[in-house]
């Protein structure tokens, strides 16, 4: 064989090679993932932005779509009935629902906001100075906020009669909206959303009064990744993926603050470039880069926190029966310590 009809012979061998590889890529398809945020996006969900469009989900073998949500509640319901796999929920909503539902195995496998980021917001001009000025008041807030649903744990610990609060449903695109312009007295809300929201529509930092949850007792975990049941039993796998991939996604969002703007904007191109930037130096410094996620790592939890957190939700929500703390968090879903750890 002359040195041409070798080469010949090496070109379709590497060529027919190059195929079978490609066969064995195309053979295995995607693993579709559908997964739910708690809200309308904003710059607090980066991590998953990020792992969507840089490819860790596709790295891991996952089609993942993600869709907004309308809610904590509502997130949990859809999750339940298998609308989709994955979503964004605050734990204490999961915890409420999981007390009602206790064959129903949905986890959260990863938590987001480790410290909660909720409260309720005011401006100085309602003369409302301290928790209990709510009584005979209007307190303004969407019908499936999460926030809403532990108003009553927080009305308990502030020492307020939540009965002579009246509560007013409004959409959640007009909720900061209606309070600048007197519609109701308070909101209920999130820290670095109703913050930011309010000084977008004219407010001033030092206008602006917020009453925190976690400054009157309540130590709670916020929002993380939850499984359905179904995804959780056919596909561990998946779920073990997408959390790394959205932990990779949080260490690029540490690293490169401007990079996750970028992503969320490639998601939501209508958001304010330079809000939104804002947005996530308030997430991150209250809630999602706290002291405990630098010292123990990103996305796991303190059982003997978790489980104070549960007993302080079931006693105010007066729950039919107080779930257990594996059933509320499986960290095994988690990658090691190692991994998870900020640089």
């Amino acid at each position: 064989m002359n040195i041409w009809l070798k080469r010949l012979f090496l070109l379709i061998c590497m060529a027919l090679s190059s195929v079978t590889i490609a066969g064995k890529t195309n053979a295995t398809p995607l693993t579709k993932v559908r997964f739910t945020l708690d809200w309308s996006a904003g710059a607090y969900h980066a991590p998953f932005f990020i792992a969507l469009y840089k490819g860790y989900y596709a790295d891991e073998g996952l089609d993942v779509t993600i869709d907004r949500g309308k809610g904590s509640s509502e997130v949990v319901r859809q999750l339940a009935s298998g609308v989709y796999d994955l979503g964004h929920p605050d734990m204490n909503v999961l915890i409420d629902f999981l007390s009602r539902h206790p064959d129903l195995k949905m986890p959260m496998v990863m938590v987001n906001y480790e410290q909660y980021p909720s409260g309720i917001f005011t401006l100085k001009k309602n003369n409302i100075t301290k928790p209990k000025d709510l009584e005979g008041r209007t307190l303004g807030a969407a019908v499936n906020d999460s926030t809403l649903k532990l108003w009553p744990v927080f009305a308990e610990l502030a020492g307020v009669d939540k009965e002579k609060v009246k509560i007013t449903f409004l959409d959640p695109s007009l909720r900061e909206a209606l309070l600048i312009k007197g519609s109701v007295d308070a909101i209920t809300g999130q820290t670095f959303r109703s913050i930011l929201d309010l000084e977008a529509r004219g407010a001033r930092e030092n206008d602006i009064v917020s009453f925190m949850y976690k400054d009157f007792g309540l130590d709670l975990y916020g929002n993380g990744v939850v499984a359905s049941n179904s995804f959780l039993k056919e596909h561990p796998d998946a779920v073990r993926g997408f959390v790394r991939a959205t932990i990779k996604g949080y260490m690029d969002m540490i690293a490169n603050r401007d990079m996750a703007i970028d992503m969320l904007l490639k998601y939501e191109p209508l958001l304010d470039r330079k809000v939104e930037r804002k947005r996530l130096d308030v997430a991150l410094d209250c809630c999602i880069l706290t002291e405990n996620v630098r010292k123990f790592g990103y996305g796991g939890v303190d059982k003997e926190r978790l489980v104070h957190a549960i007993s302080q939700v079931a006693k105010i929500y007066n729950l039919p029966r107080v779930p257990a703390a594996e059933e509320i968090f499986d960290g095994a879903y988690l990658p090691p310590a190692a991994e998870r750890q900020v640089k």
